[in-house]
């Protein structure tokens, strides 16, 4: 069974990298340079033909994953692009999760309290992922977890009074671990007050560490003992990580697979162009010794790509809100102006401009570069040339949307690797 599971892995990774590096050329273009580098021209005729004049609700289509292709003759090519860029792709359709829970968090009073100050995407991630480490612990018989990059603790708050986990937290920034102290004792005032006798022995344990990459399953495992201040060597636990950041994701995995006292591990990545690749050592991708062996490589900026919700921009195109879908037409007409006048400032970071429906080129220009105190002549600014390049601002929709329809591909590289790790050692 199992080797059919690599082999399956291993040829599904295979297609996944071999379209990737047919369309890297693509996928390694910066937006920004759409005007310096004429990206418009790097596309295939046909394509450029039949693009060109796309509404916001044709582009939608071409970007939705679970829809169809609809009221305009496509070509070929782009259309056989797409179905196996779905094909090989990991559905991003999210499942019912029939887990039941039976604690405090069918008290309509309490969960208004579990989610004070906490913004509805937010929410949404953490009633999932409680759910399934839920079910993990079910599963495992465990219910001590480590939540590693906890921030302000929320998310161990559900899984402490909400279902009755051992909670230890460990975060990075000793201010986010405090502000989880004082929020974990607001809520316990009401809850002592509700459920009296309930917090006597199911409290939040919160630790201010970094984990580094370098760090052993043997250190890992002391830090949780003296957390949970259990000096027990069949100890066991579970991990979970809500956005790990970068390397860290791949950190736990590899903890995971080194620790017998890890019975169940739940992580959703993050900031994928954070990660360290080959050919350092110690890389965060690849992790499998199949794809460390065929070499398989994702640029910074595929990896970039990966990590952009292209169900929001689909959103986007369909409320056909021209101005929003402006800025990056605006972000690549002055990097054309910035080349000409001060070469120097070639993809500098600018300042980030908070675009509204009256934001004109001049102003976002201005406010761009505030810090950079580059002076813009107005007929600069309004002259025939920089005119026609932002007439141009659905070229480059459909360029950066070109490149979006790539990301469930790339993230599923990533996450096929580290299934493909956790495969190969059995764990």
């Amino acid at each position: 069974m199992e080797s059919k599971v690599l082999d399956s892995l291993q040829q599904r990774i295979s297609a996944c990298c071999s379209i990737y590096e047919k369309y890297s050329w693509l996928l390694n273009c910066y937006v920004l340079d759409f005007f310096t580098e004429n990206h418009w021209n790097k596309l295939l005729t046909n394509w450029q033909i039949s693009l060109k004049d796309l509404s916001s609700a044709d582009i939608s289509q071409l970007l939705d994953y679970e829809g169809h292709m609809r009221g305009k003759t496509w070509p070929l090519s782009i259309i056989a692009l797409k179905r196996i860029l779905i094909s090989l792709s990991l559905s991003r359709k999210m499942i019912n999760l029939p887990i039941e829970n039976p604690y405090f968090t069918k008290d309509e009073k309490l969960l208004q309290l579990f989610w004070k100050n906490v913004k509805a995407k937010k929410r949404h991630e953490i009633s999932i992922m409680s759910k399934i480490c839920y079910d993990s612990a079910l599963k495992t018989d465990c219910f001590y977890i480590v939540d590693i990059g906890s921030g302000l603790g929320h998310l161990s708050r559900m899984l402490n009074y909400g279902y009755g986990f051992k909670v230890c937290t460990i975060e990075a920034q000793a201010s986010f671990s405090q502000q989880a102290r004082n929020l974990d004792a607001e809520f316990e005032v009401v809850l002592e007050r509700k459920f009296k006798g309930c917090l006597k022995y199911n409290k939040s344990v919160h630790i201010h560490k970094r984990i580094l990459s370098t760090i052993t399953a043997a250190e890992f495992v002391d830090i949780v003992k003296k957390a949970f201040k259990i000096e027990n060597e069949n100890f066991k636990f579970g991990i979970v990580g809500l956005h790990p950041c970068g390397d860290l994701g791949a950190t736990l995995l590899k903890l995971y697979n080194e620790c017998d006292k890890v019975q169940f591990i739940n992580i959703v990545g993050c900031c994928y162009m954070k990660l360290t690749t080959l050919p350092e050592s110690n890389c965060g991708f690849p992790l499998s010794k199949f794809c460390k062996t065929n070499k398989y490589d994702l640029s910074y900026h595929s990896r970039e790509i990966a990590c952009h919700a292209i169900e929001n921009y689909i959103d986007k195109l369909r409320k056909n809100e021209c101005w929003r879908l402006k800025i990056h037409t605006y972000r690549a007409a002055l990097e054309k102006i910035i080349t000409k006048k001060c070469p120097d400032y070639h993809h500098c970071a600018l300042n980030n401009v908070k675009y509204t429906e009256d934001l004109t080129f001049e102003s976002y220009c201005k406010k761009a570069t505030k810090k950079l105190k580059m002076d813009f002549s107005q007929d600069k600014l309004e002259s025939a040339e920089i005119e026609g390049l932002l007439k141009q601002w659905k070229e480059v929709v459909v360029f950066y949307s070109l490149r979006l329809l790539f990301a469930p591909l790339i993230e599923s590289i990533i996450l096929l690797d580290r299934f493909m790790f956790v495969v190969e050692s059995g764990t």
